[in-house]
């Protein structure tokens, strides 16, 4: 895993929590890296989650637990020390492999980005997500959909939508653990959520544009009227839409 070339030149994002801290020094303590890194480690951005992600995730952190504390158990290693080193360690490889780390990064003033190497894995999700027949529902938000060149702190928002049944369940939630370990090893921040219905985006600033990859049932453009628009053609070389 190694960090894209730097460039430093753009200074930290603030991360924004629920609670507004009343004094200055606990502010400092919650903006500083190794505390927001341990808050995502924790809570492994499962707020953002709906149910069926949620299940998948908390299903893969039990089997990552009970794979590790077993053999310790086997081991000889007293119980109650097995299961919550298991614990501890279902718990990290399910934040490294299915979660966000280099979005969490980029709050670190150590962080190094590159704003083509971003730009790039942009267009190579969207031609990946395009090309999958079962998958109907994906769009980016947020500073990729509003367009303009990304800086070194840039992140790309990808949001998906569950397909029906059990086979949609399943194919989505390993699609998001394949691109988030893909993205870890490549240094992408990828805010990757896949969410139960369309109308989960109705959560975020509804005066954004919404760049939408693929809308087969075309749930999304009528959600969200005058403010979708299409990814573009997807074999150019620069992020072209058209408002649907």
């Amino acid at each position: 895993m190694s960090l894209p070339p730097a460039n430093l030149t753009t200074p930290p994002k603030r991360k924004h929590f629920p609670i507004r801290p009343g004094a200055a020094w606990l502010d400092h303590l919650l903006q500083s890296c190794l505390v927001i890194l341990a808050i995502n480690w924790v809570f492994q951005g499962m707020r953002g989650m709906q149910a069926k992600e949620l299940a998948f995730r908390i299903g893969l952190g039990a089997l990552l637990a009970l794979a590790t504390a077993l053999p310790l158990g086997l081991a000889d290693l007293p119980a109650p020390l097995a299961a919550i080193a298991g614990i501890l360690v279902g718990h990290s490889v399910n934040f490294l492999l299915n979660g966000q780390f280099w979005v969490c990064a980029r709050y670190c003033r150590a962080y190094r980005g590159q704003a083509l190497h971003i730009e790039r894995a942009t267009w190579d999700l969207a031609r990946e997500i395009a090309r999958l027949p079962w998958l109907t529902e994906a769009a980016f938000i947020g500073s990729r959909a509003r367009g303009g060149r990304a800086n070194d702190r840039s992140d790309i928002d990808l949001r998906l939508v569950f397909p029906p049944g059990l086979l949609g369940w399943w194919r989505t939630n390993w699609l998001l653990l394949r691109l988030r370990s893909r993205a870890l090893v490549q240094g992408v921040p990828l805010d990757l959520y896949a969410y139960d219905r369309p109308d989960a985006l109705h959560r975020f600033d509804q005066d954004e544009p919404l760049l939408v990859v693929k809308d087969e049932l075309g749930r999304l453009h009528r959600a969200f009227p005058g403010r979708a628009a299409w990814f573009g053609q997807l074999a150019g070389t620069a992020m072209e839409g058209r408002v649907a």
